[in-house]
């Protein structure tokens, strides 16, 4: 089946009588890498299960090019699944893994052949392509995941939180190395994850998952920047965005917030801690996170992040006070909808 793009239209899907996905609508480029962001539980899992067809909606409509699949067996779809377990055959090496798929499929023997040999230098696994899977390292198995659902030349590749269970450095390298398969293949990834740094790096469009159904969907820097929801905003980006409430706000910022405004959302990065003996807040913590220090101080029972400028020597203990740089604050209303930053209030 080509592939130009995958539309979903009002999908509902229930278990036990409650709906884990109500009415979500989706739209997929061809060519696209689209994260799929949400809590555990929130419904990412079920909705790869419908686009694999390894689950059915209860209503609604999935076309892939225009073609209506909903109740198309996984068969025929010519989608890949690479699942966060891994899932290989234990008693098989890398190499059978690999080829598992294409004796499947009854391909000719020279041809499978071809096909096995280029993906396993494809994906840096020539090395170890007649361990089994107890010998390889978590990055490896991985790597072979991928290429059993490569190996076929699928329309489509869906992963399913496939970095979670590897160490940091690890899941950095493997990200990268994800990136520059999509931009060789150009075919539709969609990765599911509740990690927001995963979503920031790998996805083109990033969509948020949540009570069943989107609530927004835009690209990373739209979800970081300008979050539609106070929700989107909580689950984008670390350390996590400050959030106040409007009295709070303007106890530390004085000046003109539009009385519809209840909360008001500033991003670590776009507060600056300034030394000073006689500052409001006091650090009682610093992290670094490679490319920029940022130090949280207590304040109302709570925690704010901040950044430091470079060449700043602060201290646990040291007295600051926030200055505000870059982005202009989010501001929230009492649904926690997003309102114009630059909307004017009665003052």
């Amino acid at each position: 089946m080509s592939m130009n793009g995958i539309e979903m239209r009002q999908i509902v899907k229930r278990y036990e009588g409650h709906p884990v996905l109500d009415g979500v609508n989706l739209s997929v480029s061809p060519g696209e890498f689209l994260v799929i962001l949400g809590a555990s539980g929130g419904g990412k899992t079920t909705l790869l299960n419908l686009i694999a067809g390894l689950a059915f909606p209860d209503s609604g409509s999935i076309r892939f090019a225009g073609e209506d699949v909903t109740r198309y067996s996984p068969g025929r779809r010519n989608v890949a699944f690479v699942f966060q377990d891994y899932a290989l055959y234990p008693h098989l090496t890398v190499e059978k893994n690999i080829r598992f798929p294409l004796e499947n499929l009854k391909v000719a023997r020279k041809e499978m052949a071809i096909k096995v040999d280029e993906t396993l230098e494809r994906l840096h696994l020539e090395s170890v392509r007649r361990k089994l899977p107890h010998q390889l390292s978590g990055g490896q198995k991985q790597r072979t995941a991928i290429g059993r659902a490569l190996v076929r030349n699928p329309s489509v590749f869906l992963f399913d939180e496939p970095l979670s269970n590897l160490d940091p450095q690890l899941r950095d390298h493997l990200r990268a190395e994800l990136k520059q398969l999509h931009r060789e293949l150009q075919k539709i990834f969609i990765y599911v994850t509740h990690d927001p740094i995963s979503a920031m790096v790998l996805g083109d469009r990033v969509a948020f998952l949540s009570s069943g159904n989107f609530r927004q969907v835009g690209t990373p820097e739209e979800l970081y920047h300008r979050p539609a929801l106070l929700e989107v905003a909580r689950s984008m980006g670390y350390p996590p965005v400050n959030i106040l409430d409007r009295e709070s706000w303007l106890s530390v910022f004085p000046g003109p917030v539009p009385d519809s405004a209840r909360q008001v959302g500033i991003r670590p990065e776009d507060w600056i801690a300034v030394e000073d003996p006689r500052g409001l807040f006091e650090v009682d913590w610093i992290q670094s996170v490679g490319y920029a220090q940022f130090v949280s101080v207590g304040f109302l029972g709570g925690t704010l992040w901040a950044s430091v400028e470079k060449g700043t020597a602060v201290r646990v203990g040291t007295r600051v006070n926030l200055k505000l740089s870059g982005e202009s604050p989010m501001l929230f209303d009492g649904s926690g909808d997003a309102l114009p930053a630059d909307r004017e209030g009665d003052q």
